[in-house]
C-alpha cells in the first residue's frame, strides 16, 4: 500500500508540479542503522512530494546517472562532494541530510544546493526527541519544511511543544479561553495550550474560528483561510468594450479571470487590488480596486504591441531621415562658403570681369540664410519624431 502511495504521489507531482526540479542523496548518519537511514530518505522524498512546486527525481534514476559518472552511492560526507554531485544529476536544486543519533536525541542537518552554481543555499538544523517512528513521521515532514524555507520560525522546529498558527488573510486576533493575546496571526502557541484551551481567531469583517485540535498529521502548522461574513464581492465596468485576450489578475497573482471580448462589465469581483494584462496589448490605467456592493468605472487604455512596433519604426526612420537631411543642408551651407571663398580668392582685374564674379558672390550669400533656416526648422521634426519614438520605446519596455 505504501509502494502505491508512493507511485501516485510521484505521477501526481510529474503533473501538476511546476518546473521546481530537486534530487535528495542517500542520508549520511551516526548512530542510525544504514536501513533507518534509507528509510528516512524515502519518508523525506516523501514530503517534498506533497509540496505542490516540486518534481522529484526518482531515486533509480539519480543512481543510474551517478553510476555513469563513477559513484557507487549517492551518500556524501562532504559539501565538495555535495556540489558535484548536485552538478552532476542536471537538477535545480539538491538536498543531502546528515543525522546524528545523541543520547535520545537526533540531531538532523539539511543543506539545499542550487546545482547551476553549486552554492550552499540554505542550512537548516532540526532537533527531535522521540523515536525513530516518530522521527519518519513528524520529524521528516519538519525537516522538509524549514529546508525549503516555507516561512515557519525555527523555534516552532526546534521545540516540539509549539504550534505555528497561520491565517489567511494574516492578523487575526488570538483568544485563549478568556484572554486575548497581543500578537496576531501568524503566531505560535504552546501544543498543552491548544490541546487543553479553546483557542479562537478573530478577525474584524471575519466569522470567529474554533480551533478543535492539533492538525491531524502531526505537523506542527495549523493554517485556517478565514471565511468573510458578508461575502465582500464588486463589479467592474468599463467605458468602452474589451477587445480580446484582455485577462483581470489580483494583486498577489494568485487570481486570474479572461474577459469575454467586447464585455463592458465583469461581475462578482471579491474585493481587492486588481490590474490588467495581455499578451497582445500595451493596457495604461490597468489597476484598480474592487469595493463591496459597488461597481467599478474603469477607462484604461489598450495598444496594440504590433502597432506600436510599427510606429516606432516609423518615427525612428523620420527621425534618421530628418537627420540626414539636416547632414546634406550642412554639407551645402559648406558647398557655399568655400564657393564663396574661390571667387573671391579668383576676383579679374577687368570691370566685367569683376562684376560678374560679385554677382554670383551675392547669389550664394543670398542661399546660406535660407539653407540655415531649412537646416534648423528640421530640428523640430527630429525633437519630435525622436520623443515619439522613445514613448513607444518605453510603452513596449513597461
Amino acid at each position: 500500500m505504501r509502494k502505491i502511495a508512493l507511485i501516485f504521489i510521484f505521477i501526481s507531482s510529474i503533473a501538476f508540479a511546476d518546473d521546481h526540479t530537486i534530487a535528495v542523496i542517500d542520508f549520511t548518519g551516526e548512530g542510525v542503522h544504514t536501513d533507518e537511514l534509507k528509510l528516512l530518505a524515502q519518508q523525506f522524498r516523501l514530503e517534498l512530494l506533497k509540496m505542490d512546486t516540486l518534481r522529484v527525481l526518482n531515486y533509480d534514476d539519480m543512481m543510474e546517472t551517478l553510476t555513469i559518472y563513477g559513484y557507487e552511492s549517492s551518500t556524501c560526507n562532504s559539501i565538495d562532494c555535495g556540489v558535484i554531485q548536485s552538478m552532476l544529476l542536471d537538477q535545480e536544486w539538491m538536498v543531502s541530510v546528515h543525522i546524528a543519533k545523541i543520547g535520545d536525541v537526533y540531531v538532523c542537518e539539511g543543506r539545499l544546493f542550487d546545482s547551476q552554481t553549486g552554492r550552499v543555499i540554505n542550512v537548516a538544523v532540526y532537533d527531535h526527541e522521540s523515536s525513530i517512528e516518530t522521527l519518519s513521521d513528524r520529524g521528516m515532514h519538519n525537516l522538509a519544511e524549514v529546508v525549503m524555507s516555507r516561512r515557519i520560525p525555527i523555534e516552532v522546529h526546534q521545540r516540539k511543544n509549539l504550534v505555528y498558527i497561520k491565517t489567511d488573510p494574516a492578523g487575526a486576533k488570538v483568544r485563549v479561553g478568556r484572554d486575548t493575546l497581543n500578537g496576531e496571526t501568524p503566531i505560535a502557541l504552546g501544543r498543552v495550550v491548544v490541546e487543553s484551551r479553546p483557542v479562537i481567531l478573530l478577525k474584524r469583517g471575519f466569522n470567529p474560528y474554533k480551533i478543535k485540535s492539533l492538525p491531524p498529521d502531526n505537523s506542527d502548522i495549523i493554517f485556517v483561510k478565514l471565511e468573510h461574513q458578508v461575502p465582500q464581492i464588486g463589479d467592474l465596468a468599463f467605458n468602452k468594450p474589451v477587445p480580446g485576450g484582455i485577462s483581470i489578475s489580483s494583486a498577489d497573482g494568485e487570481l486570474n479571470f479572461l474577459i469575454d471580448e467586447g464585455s463592458l462589465v465583469f461581475e462578482n469581483l471579491d474585493a481587492g487590488e486588481y490590474k490588467l494584462q495581455s499578451e497582445q496589448f500595451i493596457i495604461h490605467n490597468d489597476k484598480f480596486n474592487i469595493k463591496h456592493a459597488r461597481t467599478t468605472l474603469i477607462k484604461p487604455i489598450f495598444r496594440n504591441i504590433s502597432e506600436i512596433q510599427l510606429k516606432s519604426a516609423y518615427y525612428k526612420r523620420n527621425r534618421d531621415i530628418m537627420i540626414a537631411s539636416i547632414g546634406v543642408g550642412a554639407l551645402f551651407r559648406t558647398y557655399l562658403y568655400f564657393a564663396s571663398e574661390n571667387l573671391y580668392s579668383k576676383y579679374g582685374a577687368t570691370v566685367d570681369d569683376g562684376d560678374n564674379r560679385h554677382k554670383k558672390i551675392e547669389d550664394l550669400d543670398r542661399l546660406k540664410p535660407a539653407t540655415n533656416i531649412v537646416t534648423g526648422i528640421m530640428l523640430f521634426p527630429i525633437i519630435y519624431y525622436h520623443a515619439r519614438h522613445m514613448q513607444m520605446e518605453q510603452w513596449l519596455y513597461e
